[in-house]
């Protein structure tokens, strides 16, 4: 089992180091401030390895995608990232159909650089169903998943994460953990209405609000039955701690491993 933190900015970084993660996830968000020669000479030195979470542009359309990130796949090369992940327009929640296969038709551009360059890419979840997964891995058989808990409960009362797990468990190569009060959220929004009342821009809206990255503990997740099934499908690989604050990676790691240990 890997226990790590991430880093926004080269100072995150830096000061991450000094509670020993097992591994730094470098996060390309919009505002990030990250040197990247200082960052990797310094979890070398360390010895801490990184791995690289790719932009994810609201603006963006889906076919953007994948012709945007192939720089950054090139940049994961040169820090020797472990894992780069990206986000997918493949939820039928957010995206048309036109717009889903627009992407598909789209991604082996990506797709190809990261095999060149020898790198393991990987989806992170966020309001993906079996069958669009399913699209993916079907015909991108090198692909990974990063396991999102928090995205997870997101327009759901049953958080998806447990699906994921029974139906893909090779798959998982990351497990991001992170609370959020997204369930109460869904009811209270769905209580007159459905879904289907609601256009595709308003619930990528309402999904923004609902993932909040709070402690763990600080939201209504139950982590226990997650971690169960990661247990039981012999999952022991990375974990990295999404509390929108880095600084309590330190409480947050102890609030997991009690909570792991209890599954």
């Amino acid at each position: 089992m890997k226990i790590g933190t991430f880093a926004r900015t080269t100072e995150q970084a830096l000061k991450g180091l000094e509670s020993d993660p097992d591994f730094i996830d470098l996060r390309l968000d919009l505002n990030h401030k990250i040197e990247f020669s200082t960052v990797k000479t310094a979890m070398n030195k360390a010895g801490v390895p990184c791995t690289l979470h790719l932009p994810s542009n609201p603006e963006w359309k889906p076919v953007d995608i994948s012709q945007d990130i192939v720089p950054y796949i090139d940049l994961g090369e040169m820090i020797e990232a472990e894992l780069v992940t990206f986000h997918s327009p493949l939820s039928t929640l957010f995206y048309d159909d036109d717009a889903i296969d627009t992407f598909l038709q789209a991604f082996p551009l990506a797709y190809e650089t990261a095999k060149e360059a020898g790198i393991t890419l990987a989806v992170e979840t966020l309001g993906h169903y079996f069958t669009e997964l399913m699209l993916l891995f079907d015909d991108f058989p090198d692909l990974r998943m990063v396991l999102d808990v928090g995205h997870g409960q997101i327009l759901s009362i049953q958080n998806r994460a447990l699906g994921h797990i029974e139906a893909f468990p090779n798959y998982i190569d990351m497990v991001n953990v992170h609370d959020n009060n997204a369930c109460e959220r869904f009811k209270e929004a769905f209580e007159s209405k459905s879904l289907a009342d609601i256009s595709q821009e308003d619930l990528r809206e309402l999904a923004r609000k609902c993932d909040e990255h709070l402690p763990i503990g600080k939201g209504k997740i139950d982590f226990d039955p997650i971690f169960a099934s990661l247990k039981e499908h012999s999952y022991d690989g990375r974990f990295l701690m999404m509390c929108a604050d880095p600084s309590v990676f330190e409480d947050e790691r102890k609030k997991f491993h009690d909570l792991w240990l209890a599954a």
